[in-house]
């Protein structure tokens, strides 16, 4: 244990994240050619202290609210989306990870403090048999964001016993025992991701590397009582969709960042008149804009509203949980919106492979598709809820 007495203020990790900001815009190509999150940015990442975010303070951790790592996550999105997508993935496993028993939290983080947590979890790819002392872990997990950087993993699978009905369980184990990583990630947005392809076949899983998530669904998990922080007793799955928002958000005001300040000295190739002149790029300006704002601000009254509760010692009820989801598919929906407008006033210099707005556009279309923010998935789930029907959605 190496607990760091030294803890920054949220608004000290954000101005961090902030001054990262112009080196992972120089950096975005190479990690899209790449494919994956440069080394010297993870390594940039520890150098700031980024990664100790969540992570409890007997482990040099930094202890805060989920809203700092919201804020981060967004942040470094404003300069490249793979980067933000793969930190927001790791990092949230430092807000997940204490959730499950105290043995396990130790095996990863006593030895190596320092240590990152990756994941695949469509749980129907994976199963769970139980064997002496724990379980055995098969299957070939797709999406393993960030699976070049991490040093143990999240798999979820799904367990069968007897005549109840299976259960969601995560496994959780170093990345050397995962057998073959398989090179499947050749995508048109968030290359940089490195979201490739995992398996493992009968691998050993001790029972407390093993977390029940319907656990976690309204809050207050067992055992995190005398956890230092209240973000350790938020219902995860309620809130955990805005850990794929926050970084299209940060992608969008990147994009409208870029296409702001390039209309300043903007002129038409054919006309030679000013193109910041015209109403109709001004509307869009407008719009894009306002779109982003909403979106944020959606996702920070999600959030907000959450740690009240947790404060208050209260859980939210069903509907709550399912307009959470709501909300936070939505301001998805609003992000991509944004960078639409914006590409379509943008002529065809947008299309060049230098512009960074291509390749956020095409990073954002990438994102929305997670299941987490599929409107058409997640806004019918709320319709359900709302006229009496019961959830589909087992997390819920």
């Amino acid at each position: 244990m190496v607990e760091d007495q030294n803890q920054p203020t949220p608004e000290e990790l954000i101005r961090r994240a902030k001054a990262i900001v112009p080196t992972l815009r120089e950096r975005a190509a190479s990690a899209e050619r790449e494919r994956k999150v440069p080394q010297a940015t993870i390594d940039d990442l520890h150098a700031k202290g980024l990664w100790r975010i969540l992570r409890p303070r007997r482990y040099g951790g930094y202890v805060t609210d989920v809203g700092t790592m919201f804020q981060v996550i967004a942040e470094l999105g404003r300069g490249c989306g793979s980067t933000s997508w793969v930190y927001a993935n790791l990092i949230s496993h430092n807000w997940m990870l204490p959730y499950w028993p105290a043995e396990a939290v130790a095996t990863v983080w006593d030895d190596t403090p320092d240590a990152l947590i990756g994941s695949a979890i469509a749980f129907p790819s994976g199963r769970l048999e139980r064997t002496d002392g724990g379980y055995l872990l098969s299957g070939r997990w797709p999406f393993a964001s960030g699976v070049d950087a991490s040093d143990w993993m999240m798999m979820g699978a799904m367990f069968k016993e007897g005549a109840s009905p299976p259960a969601a369980l995560l496994a959780l184990v170093p990345i050397d025992e995962i057998t073959v990583h398989h090179d499947t990630w050749y995508v048109a947005g968030l290359s940089g991701t490195g979201s490739k392809d995992v398996s493992c076949e009968n691998l050993f899983v001790p029972k407390s590397m093993i977390y029940d998530l319907s656990l976690a669904r309204t809050g207050f998990s067992p055992g995190t009582e005398d956890l230092e922080g209240d973000a350790y007793r938020l219902p995860l799955f309620s809130v955990f969709p805005l850990v794929v928002a926050m970084p299209m958000i940060g992608m969008a005001r990147g994009a409208y960042e870029h296409f702001v300040d390039g209309l300043k000295n903007q002129t038409a190739r054919y006309t030679g008149s000013r193109v910041a002149e015209y109403t109709t790029v001004q509307l869009k300006v407008a719009e894009a804009g306002v779109l982003i704002d909403t979106a944020y601000l959606l996702c920070r009254e999600v959030w907000s509203q959450a740690q009240a509760l947790v404060a208050a010692g209260d859980r939210p009820d069903l509907e709550t949980r399912a307009r959470w989801r709501r909300d936070s598919s939505h301001a998805a929906r609003c992000a991509v919106q944004a960078v639409d407008l914006i590409h379509t006033v943008s002529g065809a210099t947008a299309d060049r492979l230098d512009n960074p707005l291509q390749r956020h556009f095409r990073d954002l279309h990438a994102a929305v598709h997670q299941i987490q923010l599929v409107w058409d998935i997640n806004a019918p789930e709320f319709g359900r809820v709302a006229v009496g029907l019961p959830p589909a959605n087992p997390a819920l």
